[in-house]
């Protein structure tokens, strides 16, 4: 990419959201002592509800994970950080995107419209940080 622009970010960092969940867990639970739980009906066989795992990552998908931590951590302040990564977690394999009003409501705001301007905002600032500081830098992480 010759020229990332704020939308290329917000998807770098939504796709790296989705590789985090996607990630095998850092502490594996223990195996069971007993059995499991199982209906005892002659008819129940195959009847259970089938939870698909989401895939494993690739590595390419993985070092992108990477540079989206690397450009949170280097280049914005806390409050943007925690700003984007909340949103990008909360459009993690969803269609229609990230829950605003669910936000907004969790940052104790009454309207999703002032959390999606935050975000932009957070994006922007981002953007221009990197953009002026050096263009080699976005090259780098794109």
């Amino acid at each position: 990419m010759d020229n990332p622009d704020v939308a290329q970010l917000s998807e770098l960092f939504f796709e790296a959201a989705e590789t985090e969940r996607a990630l095998p867990p850092a502490i594996r639970k223990q195996k069971l002592g007993s059995w499991p739980e199982y209906q005892q009906q002659w008819s129940a066989y195959g009847y259970s509800e089938f939870k698909p795992k989401h895939p494993v990552p690739s590595p390419k998908q993985v070092d992108k994970y990477t540079n989206a931590l690397y450009l949170g951590i280097e280049h914005m302040d806390a409050d943007d950080r925690k700003m984007v990564w909340a949103v990008s977690h909360s459009a993690a394999f969803r269609e229609r995107g990230a829950q605003w009003q669910k936000l907004a409501r969790m940052n104790g705001l009454r309207d999703g419209r002032q959390i999606k301007r935050r975000y932009t905002d957070a994006l922007v600032r981002l953007w221009a940080r990197l953009k002026y500081q050096d263009d080699e830098i976005l090259a780098e992480y794109f």
